[in-house]
This record gives C-alpha cells, sequence and structure tokens, in this order.
C-alpha cells in the first residue's frame, strides 16, 4: 500500500515539475512583426457558436443540422456591435437556417454552403436594424464563415 501510495506522489510530483519548466523555463517566441496597417484593417471576426436546427417531416424530427459559425466584421467598431448585439444576430440566423430547412435546402446528398452562407448573412445582417429614412440599414457583417456544417440523420424513427 505504501509503495502505490509513494509511486503516486512521485507520479504527482515529476508532472508538476514538467509543467512547471514548461510554463517557466520553455523559451518564449517572439512574435513576428506584422505591418500596423494589416492589424488596424482587420479582420475581426466574432465567434458565433454552433446553431442546430431540426429537419421535420410530417411532424416528425427527421434529421438535425450542425452549424458551428464564425462571422466577419467590416471594422473594430462593427464587431464590437455584432458582439453586443449576437443574440438578436443568433436568432436572425436560426430563423434563416429553419427556413432552409423548410424548403428542403438540406434534403439530399448536397449541401450548397455559399447558399447557406448567403442566407445566414442576409438575416444576420438584417437583425441591425431596419432601413432609416430612405437610406439602408446598417451592414455590419462582412461575410458568414461556416466552420461546420452537419446532417445528422435522426435513426429513432
Amino acid at each position: 500500500m505504501k509503495a502505490v501510495l509513494l509511486l503516486a506522489v512521485a507520479a504527482a510530483l515529476a508532472f508538476a515539475g514538467g509543467y512547471g519548466f514548461g510554463r517557466i523555463g520553455a523559451p518564449q517566441e517572439a512574435a513576428p512583426a506584422v505591418p500596423a496597417e494589416t492589424v488596424a484593417g482587420g479582420p475581426y471576426y466574432v465567434e458565433a457558436g454552433q446553431l442546430v436546427v431540426p429537419m421535420l417531416d410530417r411532424g416528425r424530427t427527421i434529421a438535425f443540422i450542425l452549424t458551428q459559425i464564425t462571422l466577419e466584421a467590416s471594422s473594430a467598431d462593427d464587431a464590437l456591435l455584432v458582439r453586443r448585439r449576437l443574440p438578436h444576430a443568433r436568432s436572425a440566423m436560426l430563423e434563416a437556417l429553419f427556413d432552409l430547412a423548410g424548403h428542403g435546402r438540406f434534403n439530399g446528398p448536397a449541401v450548397d454552403p455559399q447558399g447557406v452562407a448567403t442566407a445566414l448573412l442576409a438575416g444576420a445582417n438584417g437583425s441591425f436594424g431596419i432601413s432609416l429614412g430612405g437610406r439602408d440599414a446598417p451592414q455590419p457583417l462582412r461575410a458568414v464563415l461556416i466552420d461546420r456544417l452537419l446532417r445528422q440523420d435522426n435513426t429513432r424513427l
């Protein structure tokens, strides 16, 4: 029993020592020189997270559509606006995904990711306001980047 305890303590000390050396003793890499205009000009990304939408057929869930989305903002101020209003943008993108699923855009073996991204971009940008006095609503998002687009069939029918 003492041997097992001694072995566990020795392993914990070895792990802690290695971790400490890695955090403190490892050489720090210098950041690469980046021109100021690249940093100042973006790109500006906002993680929107995962969105999951059921696909329904006659009241039964036949599949789920899972998307992992990153939003590209036009400027630093727009990125801040998007972060503050992210729940509204996510809601609008969910509505767009429900609409696409309801119209059969995820049926079949192939899905057009560019078409999905375009619909999500229109929905997300539409969540930032309405047309004011003849002027167009603000368009803080430049692109919707789909990190993952997956259809998971429901096997529990």
